[in-house]
């Protein structure tokens, strides 16, 4: 992306070299010079010089089209070619001046201001050679005069490409620094990664696309100002690179949307992209995501260069992406018992304390019940540990297709599970802990007890009042629910929220 040098901060330090290189010669010429016409050019051009920097502040050049910064530095090329004119044509030492705006635009410009600054620089020189002539721009001048457009024709583009190429490594620099901060973070990094792959591209935008549980191609993550919940390309879509990309791993670069039906005409219009590149994100052989990256511009084809920097930052998010993965299950499986998948007394305790603290601000009722396989240890014996095993993960299978999308499952040790049932009260769970005792796998039995929480349990308590219920359907004779009420139900007390 190309700088605006003069709404930029810091114009001041920018332009300050080329206007005291301008300034000095003028000063220097206004000491020896002695024809008042000659002095009078050169003052309206030392004036000049001096306006330069105040319109460099004052004008409010960041609310102007950025071609407008152009203005300054063209317009020098009319002021060296009145002081060459004052100062005797082709014999003043004022050529090489011309080579200010071509340098600053070289530096500061785009191509295309480059290229008019190098024409300008051409007609300035040439013009007068043609149009003039003898004496003031004499035949003997073709050689210097040519010598000196060679070298602005020569000099602008090189500088130009130079400054591109430190512009570029610090901006690789720089997302490469984003990437590694990212990474090491610990947080999510795709909104990193995205931001690394905008700046390295120069593009508008940048985004994650990975598939939901619906097979939907969602956006994840996404450079700031983009809608992401626009963003979503139905599984069934025939035509689209998002699809095609994603299908065979292949990277698609759209050079004009308007004109390729693969592109949503959605995707152009939330973004504003004129030309869309569609990355695959690929990890071992499987697609794990596609970074899409959107220019404001259409352009033929990318430089090699950001091809390249893509496809790095593409590496980094499915190595982020597998990281994340591998933290999550880690994390699952730190919260979930091993055998039968459902959570353990860590994840348990956890849940029950925030149901316990959501039922006392909603004022809705909490029912925790306490299971007990019926005489687990002789079915053991009987059959062996591992359909003992096998048992009671079909036990947890079986629970959970009765119970409630919202409702725990949690296995409180050995054949005893825990269940958190919460918006229900004792009545409405002492069914639902009858309903469970028919789900029993195998012919097996079970003994239940419930009860509902309290204003003033803990999760200690109301774990402990369960246990009371169900040793009292165990000494009742097994394979039925106990009961217990609450002192104060949750319920009866008016909601904080």
């Amino acid at each position: 992306m190309t700088p605006r040098p003069l709404s930029d901060p810091g114009a001041l330090r920018r332009g300050a070299p080329f206007v005291a290189v301008a300034l000095v010669a003028v000063l220097l010429e206004l000491a020896t010079v002695t024809e008042s016409a000659s002095r009078l050019v050169l003052v309206a051009a030392g004036v000049s010089m001096c306006v330069v920097p105040l319109a460099a502040v004052i004008v409010p050049w960041g609310r102007l089209p950025a071609w407008c910064e152009a203005v300054l530095p063209l317009g020098f090329f009319v002021v060296v070619a009145l002081m060459r004119q004052a100062r005797g044509g082709a014999a003043a030492g004022y050529t090489p001046l011309v080579m200010l705006p071509v340098i600053w635009l070289a530096m500061y410009g785009t191509r295309r201001q480059l290229l008019v600054a190098v024409a300008a620089m051409t007609g300035i020189l040439v013009g007068p050679m043609l149009l003039v002539g003898s004496p003031l721009y004499p035949a003997s001048a073709w050689t210097t005069t040519a010598v000196s457009v060679a070298v602005g024709m020569f000099a602008g583009p090189s500088i130009q490409m130079f400054v591109e190429q430190s512009r570029q490594r610090t901006a690789d620099v720089a997302a490469l620094g984003a990437i590694t901060r990212s990474l090491t973070a610990g947080t999510d990094p795709r909104s990193e990664l995205c931001a690394a792959a905008r700046l390295v591209t120069g593009a508008r935008y940048a985004l994650i696309v990975e598939r939901n549980a619906d097979g939907e191609y969602v956006a994840t993550a996404g450079t700031r100002g983009l809608d992401l919940s626009q963003l979503r390309i139905p599984a069934r879509v025939e035509i689209s690179a998002t699809v095609e990309a994603w299908r065979t791993g292949d990277r698609i670069y759209v050079a004009d949307v308007a004109r390729d039906p693969r592109v949503s005409p959605r995707l152009a219009e939330l973004t504003g992209s004129r030309a869309v590149l569609f990355e695959p994100v690929t990890l071992d052989g499987r697609r794990t995501a596609l970074l899409v990256v959107g220019f404001s511009e259409s352009r033929a084809r990318l430089p090699e260069h950001a091809l390249y920097m893509v496809e790095l930052v593409a590496a980094e998010i499915a190595a982020a992406l597998d990281r994340d993965e591998l933290v999550a299950r880690m994390a699952a499986q730190a919260r979930t018992d091993p055998l039968t998948g459902a959570a353990n007394r860590r994840s348990w305790d956890e849940e029950l304390d925030r149901e316990l603290a959501r039922a006392r601000r909603s004022g809705e009722p909490l029912t925790v019940a306490l299971i007990d396989m019926d005489r687990f240890k002789a079915y053991n014996d009987t059959y062996g540990h591992t359909a003992g095993d096998e048992l009671l993960r079909d036990l947890v299978t079986a629970l959970r297709a009765e119970l409630r999308t919202g409702d725990i499952v949690a296995r409180w040790g050995g054949e005893e599970f825990a269940v958190a049932m919460p918006a229900c009260d004792l009545d409405h769970g002492r069914e639902i802990a009858s309903r469970l005792l028919g789900v029993v796998p195998r012919g097996q039995t079970m003994s239940i007890g419930v009860t509902e929480a309290g204003i003033d349990d803990t999760p200690r308590s109301i774990v402990g009042r369960s246990d009371r219920a169900l040793y009292a359907a165990k000494g009742a004779g097994r394979n039925q629910v106990g009961a217990l009420p609450s002192p104060t139900s949750v319920s009866d007390v008016p909601s904080l929220g």
